[in-house]
């Protein structure tokens, strides 16, 4: 930071002062951040990087470095995500990374001989206690011919050992890491007996919580074992020197150091060999004496330990130093718009007063303090280049966090500047500025325990062309975040129902669940149904987008099937009207001859039927119809003229939904039908009935012959 000054050196001072006071203090930690996971066979892994290796926390989380945010995009980092949750093979080279600087537990040898004799470990552990990395080493370790597979199942989901059969010399991780995630009917009953895995030479290594463990364990052999941690020097030790630390033994056996590592889990002590190689890569004057050396590395601890505890404490004495509105907010823009040209930064700091409602004071002469004074007074360099230099990586995601702790009440003004600067940036600046943004906001997601600020955000650039793509992406990762996931999707479905909501925030949560479904597809057909109900074209195109993506993959497919014949039968009047939207968008696929696709045998007719009777009868019972149940029933109707053979079923199913029913909505669902006919091919009186006007009457005279309620009728059934 800038030196010189009378005031600089105040300020220095009173930071000290308070280093000093609050050195032996608890820091306050964030969780350990989950690495980002490549898929199977066919995808690109990242690159392996040692110093990534050893975080365990529940499931995969967005990744949280010292090192500045360049704007990963968060597109990139979704997928990544996902690749990390599906059930894949594990590649080769991923658990080489994984392992390059695993440290085992004291007690490995007891998960070991367990694994070995009962072909089943459960790992025991709390956030960063390393279960993950451990579970790779035994299996691997145990048998190098063994293929490692890592099994996924929506929370709440029934499991069984027989899930797990048919496929011989594999290593199955089950991971229950993830918050709020469990195993319906409990999972110790399923472990009692092996036969099925020793018979195949296969084996399974469960990763939990002492808590989910405690709940679902009833019934088990004794099959799991506590990790007691490794020695934290010993973690910092491997990830220094794997990382390339120049003098891994002079941080190692600091006393600060030490002090701050002393107890940590794995996971944690990695977040600190972050920040020690964040500090070390930092340029450093040339010093001649040992003592000035031995100052320069006191600096450097003391920096560790700020970024450690977030710089609140040096941030919180800049604050009271600096209550001037041009220091505070050309702070704030530097830090958001961190790598942004400076006269772009002065610009946009001045927007950011505006934006807070701040009403500008008298400035002094030359309309108040320029570029360099400011650059100055925040501490900050002026590069070469043009750019703005903050004190050390990570300085900058701590200005940010900083302000939306301490100002929550600006926080939508905040969230509405870093949009319009995103959109007026040109290239890839304004993309930049929103993948950083995302990043912070998830963190500060999971930091709060609270979605206001992800909600601000999300929706200020569901209402921006250019950042739409960047809400969704938000949103996603969010969702799937092993710590505030199950937070985020309950909050989505509150959003998905509320009509006060905007339909462009709407219309973003479909896009949302289009991409969960990939890991959570039952949640997000609900979310996709209610989405459904809304009625807004936006909306209701990006719910059948989202159901039709779902349906051209194969095993999400036949997951969906299940669902929502299960929702058809259902007594909850919701789940009912969900599944209803969700098939109306599918009845109006079609294959090459324009046969409806439901229709046809291969897609499992026969077994669909029940559901799309039911179906059907939910949707005549809609009042107003909607426009998708109007383009189902054009495209079922086409059908049924251009090919003879399917007008039968269609009719059928028709006067099925219409009566077929222990509840006497009959007559609406017939009226229901008779206006969707019209819809299709419209009445006019004074015209000669056309061929298709024949064939509409002749639907209606078969679905009313139909009607067990009027013999009058008569039983057979009209031709056309």
């Amino acid at each position: 930071m800038g030196t010189g000054s009378q005031e600089w050196d105040a300020l220095q001072q009173l930071v000290e002062d308070v280093r000093a006071r609050d050195l032996h203090a608890p820091s306050t930690v964030a969780e350990p951040a989950e690495r980002t996971t490549p898929g199977g066979p066919g995808e690109e892994a990242a690159a392996p990087s040692p110093s990534t290796g050893e975080p365990d926390t529940p499931g995969p989380s967005v990744q949280q470095t010292f090192g500045t945010n360049n704007g990963v995009a968060i597109g990139v980092q979704f997928q990544n995500i996902i690749n990390g949750m599906r059930t894949v093979e594990l590649r080769d080279d991923w658990v080489d990374q994984q392992l390059a600087v695993y440290v085992p537990p004291k007690n490995e040898k007891d998960a070991a001989d367990t694994l070995r004799e009962k072909h089943v470990v459960v790992l025991l552990g709390e956030n960063g206690a390393g279960r993950e990395p451990t579970g790779l080493d035994l299996l691997r370790r145990l048998n190098k011919g063994l293929r490692l597979k890592r099994f996924h199942r929506e929370p709440g989901d029934p499991f069984s050992l027989t899930d797990l059969t048919g496929q011989e010399n594999v290593g199955w991780i089950l991971d229950l890491r993830a918050e709020g995630d469990t195993v319906k009917g409990g999972l110790g009953y399923s472990l009692q007996d092996t036969t099925a895995l020793k018979t195949a030479t296969s084996y399974l290594v469960v990763l939990a919580s002492p808590q989910v463990w405690a709940a679902i364990s009833g019934g088990s052999d004794k099959v799991d074992v506590a990790l007691e941690a490794p020695e934290a020097p010993d973690v910092l030790r491997a990830h220094l020197r794997a990382a390339g630390c120049r003098n891994p033994e002079q941080w190692i056996t600091d006393a600060r150091i030490a002090q701050a590592i002393a107890g940590k889990l794995p996971g944690e002590v990695k977040r600190w060999a972050d920040a020690v190689m964040a500090e070390e890569t930092r340029p450093v004057v040339a010093v001649a004496t040992g003592t000035q050396e031995q100052n320069e590395f006191n600096q450097r601890v003391e920096r560790v330990i700020e970024a450690m505890a977030d710089w609140r404490n040096e941030l919180r004495s800049w604050h009271i130093a600096h209550p001037d509105s041009d220091h505070r907010n050309f702070l704030l823009a530097a830090a958001s718009m961190d790598g942004t040209p400076v006269d772009l930064i002065y610009r946009a700091s001045e927007n950011l007063a505006a934006a807070l409602g701040e009403t500008p004071a008298p400035r002094p002469g030359q309309q108040g303090p320029g570029i360099i004074e400011l650059t100055y007074m925040i501490g900050a360099e002026l590069s070469a280049d043009g750019t703005v230099t903050l004190p050390s990586d990570g300085y900058a995601e701590a200005v940010v966090e900083y302000f939306l702790l301490d100002r929550a009440h600006l926080v939508d003004s905040f969230t509405q500047w870093t949009a319009q600067q995103a959109a007026r940036l040109d290239g890839d600046l304004g993309t930049q500025l929103a993948d950083r943004v995302a990043v912070w906001v998830i963190r500060h997601t999971q930091k709060s325990r609270s979605v206001d600020v992800l909600k601000s955000v999300a929706k200020e650039w569901s209402a921006s062309k250019l950042l739409r793509d960047h809400a969704r992406d938000l949103l996603s990762i969010a969702a799937v975040d092993s710590k505030i996931g199950r937070l985020v999707r309950e909050q989505s479905l509150t959003w998905a129902r509320d009509d006060k909501e905007p339909d462009t925030l709407r219309a973003t949560l479909a896009g949302v669940c289009q991409q969960v479904s990939q890991v959570y597809p039952r949640e997000a057909l609900l979310r996709l149904g209610e989405l459904a109900a809304t009625g807004n074209p936006a909306v209701t195109a990006a719910v059948g987008e989202a159901i039709n993506a779902m349906w051209e993959h194969p095993d999400q497919r036949q997951r969906a099937r299940k669902v929502l014949r299960k929702w058809a039968r259902s007594a909850t009047e919701s789940l009912r009207r969900s599944s209803s939207h969700a098939f109306l968008y599918l009845a109006s696929r079609v294959e090459e001859n324009d046969t409806p696709s439901l229709l046809v045998a291969g897609n499992d007719y026969e077994s669909d039927l029940p559901w799309i009777i039911q179906s059907w009868r939910t949707a005549l019972e809609y009042d107003p119809a909607p426009e998708s149940a109007i383009d189902a029933f054009k495209v079922w109707m086409e059908a049924s003229v251009t090919e003879p053979d399917t007008r039968d079923t269609v009719f059928g199913i028709l006067a099925r939904a219409v009566h077929d029913a222990p509840e006497d909505n009959s007559a609406v669902r017939f009226l229901s039908l008779n206006r969707l006919a019209s819809h299709w091919e419209p009445s006019e009186p004074r015209k000669p009935l056309t061929d298709r006007a024949r064939f509409r009457d002749s639907l209606i005279d078969w679905v009313r012959a139909a009607d067990p309620t009027n013999p009058g009728v008569g039983s057979s059934v009209p031709q056309s």
